[in-house]
């Protein structure tokens, strides 16, 4: 991957051997015919070659395939970074289902699903920091239902929430995706000519203009953006820090970018918060 993506007010970015048949000279049985003192006897003569056997003897390795992440017992305690299992398994699939992404269900804790759990705690009033306790596991498989936080925007829209830093996608009334952000990190800066406030800035927007792939900026480069308020964009970023730290835009996880445009349409409305 690349560095962090920003752009104008943006930021980031087996043989055997041959037996030979007996020689034989017959003998002559001349006891009638010849004096006795004269008579003689010529004994058979045999050579046998004895068969050759090579033996190879083979050796059968066992080997036993170490076990599935999702087939581990995970012991009690709280599942973090690290964790591979059932539990994690388990944890993976509630938040899949409740409209997060933590990257697909494998038992394997890694950095998507602590980005999951980020915008969980975050929606749900809990410490930001990517450890699910026994109690914060029991209340994420619990899937409670998430209400729209600015329902008077109508069945299909984008809520942005600066202060718990997540966005939500409202698709014809049915929740498409929650994600934790990166937004606008309100410290003033100069980098490559240009100078400006990193700060995203609040109020209802409509989604505008949208670019396939990478779009290199002033800043930095974006990817898949889609642009709601000049060069203000939702787009992937390979930094989606557990804070604000973009110039501008609203940075998602790389795996979610890949096919966040796919949620959104021209013209759906966007509305950037603070709670």
């Amino acid at each position: 991957m690349t560095a962090a993506v920003l752009l104008g007010a943006c930021g980031s970015s087996g043989s055997e051997g041959d037996s030979a048949a007996p020689a034989t000279t017959e003998a002559q049985d001349v006891t009638t015919s010849l004096p006795a003192t004269t008579a003689s006897s010529t004994q058979p003569t045999t050579t046998t070659t004895a068969p050759t056997t090579t033996t190879t003897t083979s050796t059968t390795t066992t080997t036993t395939a170490p076990p599935r992440p999702e087939d581990l017992v995970e012991p009690a305690g709280p599942l973090q970074s690290g964790s591979e299992g059932r539990r994690t398994l388990a944890l993976q699939e509630a938040l899949k289902a409740q409209a997060y992404d933590p990257g697909e269900p494998d038992g394997q804790f890694g950095l998507k699903t602590t980005m999951a759990v980020w915008a969980w705690q975050a929606l749900h009033g809990q410490p930001k920091d990517g450890v699910v306790s026994p109690q914060l596991e029991a209340m994420i498989l619990a899937k409670p239902a998430q209400p729209m936080l600015r329902p008077g925007m109508g069945p299909t829209h984008t809520e942005v929430d600066l202060t718990r830093q997540v966005i939500l996608v409202w698709k014809d009334g049915r929740l498409a995706l929650v994600s934790h952000v990166s937004t606008g990190s309100q410290v003033p800066y100069c980098e490559n000519g240009h100078c400006g406030n990193a700060v995203t800035p609040v109020g209802t927007y409509d989604y505008y203009r949208r670019v396939d792939g990478w779009r290199n900026g002033p800043l930095g480069k974006l990817y898949n953006p889609v642009y709601f308020v000049g060069g203000i964009a939702v787009h992937g970023a390979p930094s989606v820090p557990n804070r604000p730290a973009s110039h501008g835009c609203v940075r998602i996880p790389m795996h979610i970018a890949e096919y966040f445009p796919t949620l959104v349409a021209k013209g759906d409305p966007v509305e950037t918060f603070r709670s």
